[in-house]
């Protein structure tokens, strides 16, 4: 038995408001896969079932928990065998999740008909959750631009990747849907390359390294993200050492893998949080004389991590593109006064 996402929304158009508990659990779907489906996507089987339903519909409601495989959760891209049964409770979408258009600054670095290449600024969210439902870098696209992919859903419209609220720095967004599809398999894949700056706490001995440490949400605070050989997933960071200062290391990290939190993680993991991370380091500001100039007001006031640059292979031309993002005025305000510090302690020292 199919289901209609028409059907859903004319019984009750704004199903996630409804007072009435049946309309909430919305349209019953149960099917079993068959022997031509075997081996594709859940979405893409979940889709076909839903008649006059896109494909980040499907999505939405695998991500919601809407959506078992054999009587257990599933993922989007899980690839299902024949005789599985798919069962769903297919709800339509809550106007009250409808992305607000709001005119919100960011940087473009480049931009064309498939894709548009940005800057992110500090304490932008790059899309509605977790109790926020605007202010963010979805808003500001959907103020800018009438075309974007809807790949990932309506509430993250041209969202590829995801950089934290306070890190700054190059971004890739999707016009299309041909164009998102083509890079989330690139990131999945782990061919792209992305690199960062980071500042972090203490003189760090070594030149370079490489961590490798699984990663989970802690089960204590759903706000962090820990060490977890059990759970977690594998996660892997290359640094090496840029410049050392008095009391502070500026690194060039390399992410290999993409998880929550990562860099930030790691670099705490080895005794170094990067500076001002107020979640897993010691302090939520610098002063300025703390980085070696004079008088007492804060100089940065966010986690000193800066996505540099980002390389990929352009969804449309075929072509490896790079991308690079200059820092931003309050982490370069920062390494300008350390270098200060640094300069005229070497002349003391003379």
């Amino acid at each position: 038995m199919r289901a209609s996402c028409g059907g859903v929304q004319s019984r009750a158009p704004e199903v996630g408001l409804a007072s009435d508990a049946a309309e909430q659990e919305g349209e019953r779907l149960s099917f079993t896969v068959t022997d031509e489906a075997a081996g594709q996507r859940l979405d893409i089987v979940l889709q076909a079932q839903l008649e006059g339903c896109s494909r980040s519909f499907a999505k939405e409601l695998i991500v919601a928990g809407r959506v078992q495989v054999n009587g257990k959760g599933a993922k989007p891209a899980l690839k299902l065998d024949s005789g599985d049964v798919v069962t769903a409770r297919v709800v339509a979408p809550s106007r009250a999740h409808t992305l607000v258009p709001q005119d919100l600054p960011f940087g473009v670095l480049h931009e064309d008909a498939s894709i548009i290449v940005i800057n992110k600024p500090a304490g932008l969210t790059v899309h509605p959750g977790s109790g926020q439902a605007d202010g963010t870098l979805a808003n500001a696209l959907a103020f800018r631009y009438d075309e974007l992919s809807d790949a990932g859903g309506e509430t993250r419209l041209g969202i590829v990747h995801r950089l934290d609220k306070d890190t700054t720095g190059v971004m890739v967004i999707a016009r299309t849907n041909r164009a998102h599809y083509a890079l989330a398999g690139q990131f999945q894949e782990r061919t792209t390359s992305k690199e960062y700056l980071a500042l972090v706490e203490g003189c760090v001995v070594l030149d370079g390294d490489m961590i490798s440490l699984p990663l989970a949400r802690s089960q204590r605070d759903h706000m962090r993200v820990v060490v977890d050989s059990q759970h977690g997933r594998a996660a892997e960071t290359r640094w090496e050492v840029l410049e050392r200062f008095q009391r502070f290391t500026l690194l060039r990290c390399r992410p290999r893998t993409g998880r929550t939190h990562q860099i930030r993680v790691h670099m705490a993991s080895m005794g170094h949080p990067i500076v001002c991370d107020g979640l897993y380091g010691a302090r939520k500001f610098l002063r300025r004389s703390e980085a070696g100039g004079s008088g007492q007001e804060v100089v940065l006031g966010r986690q000193a991590l800066h996505a540099a640059k980002l390389s990929f292979v352009h969804p449309l031309d075929g072509r490896p593109r790079e991308y690079a993002a200059e820092l931003p005025t309050d982490f370069r305000e920062t390494l300008e006064l350390l270098r200060g510090a640094r300069a005229a302690a070497g002349r003391t020292e003379r």
